[in-house]
C-alpha cells in the first residue's frame, strides 16, 4: 500500500459591491448563483427553503467539470457570515467561508477564504495545478458579475 500523505493550502481575498447587505447575502447560495454566474448550474439535494440555510446541501458539476457537494454549516446573516464544507469525492475538501463587512451604506467587503485539504493522491495532483492567481483571477470575474448584476435588479 502507497503512503499518501495529504496538502493543505489557504487562499483568501476580497470582493467589492456597492449593495445593502439584504441584497446581496440572499444571492451567496449555490442555487441563486444560477441568477448571476453565466454557465452555473447547481441541484438542491436537501434544504428546507430550496436556498441556501444552515444544513442544506447542494450539488455542482458546472462550470467547472468537478462534480462538489456542499454543505452549508452556517449561513448567518446577523453575525453576517457563511461557511461551506465542499467536497470533490476521492479527490480534496475545502472549508469556503465568506464574511461580510458593511464599509457605508451600499457598500460591502466580502471576504472570501479558502482551505483545500487533499484526500488522495489525484487531490495532491489537482491542487497542484490551482494557482493564487486562478483565485484572484476567479474572484475578480465574480465581483464584476456580481455587480452587474445587482445594479440590474435595482435599476
Amino acid at each position: 500500500m502507497s503512503h499518501f500523505t495529504a496538502t493543505q493550502f489557504a487562499r483568501s481575498g476580497v470582493i467589492r459591491c456597492d449593495a445593502a447587505i439584504e441584497d446581496v447575502f440572499p444571492l451567496l447560495c449555490p442555487k441563486r448563483e444560477e441568477e448571476w454566474v453565466p454557465g452555473w448550474e447547481c441541484e438542491t439535494i436537501w434544504s428546507k427553503s430550496g436556498y441556501n440555510e444552515e444544513g442544506a446541501i447542494f450539488r455542482t458539476r458546472k462550470p467547472f467539470g468537478t462534480e462538489l457537494y456542499w454543505t452549508t454549516l452556517r449561513y448567518d446573516l446577523p453575525q453576517k457570515a457563511i461557511d461551506f464544507l465542499i467536497v470533490a469525492p476521492h479527490r480534496y475538501q475545502f472549508r469556503f467561508t465568506i464574511d461580510l463587512h458593511v464599509e457605508r451604506e451600499q457598500a460591502l467587503l466580502l471576504t472570501f477564504t479558502h482551505v483545500f485539504t487533499s484526500v488522495s493522491d489525484e487531490g495532491n495532483q489537482f491542487l497542484a495545478q490551482y494557482r493564487e492567481e486562478d483565485f484572484a483571477e476567479r474572484l475578480k470575474h465574480l465581483e464584476t458579475l456580481l455587480n452587474h448584476h445587482l445594479k440590474n435588479i435595482t435599476t
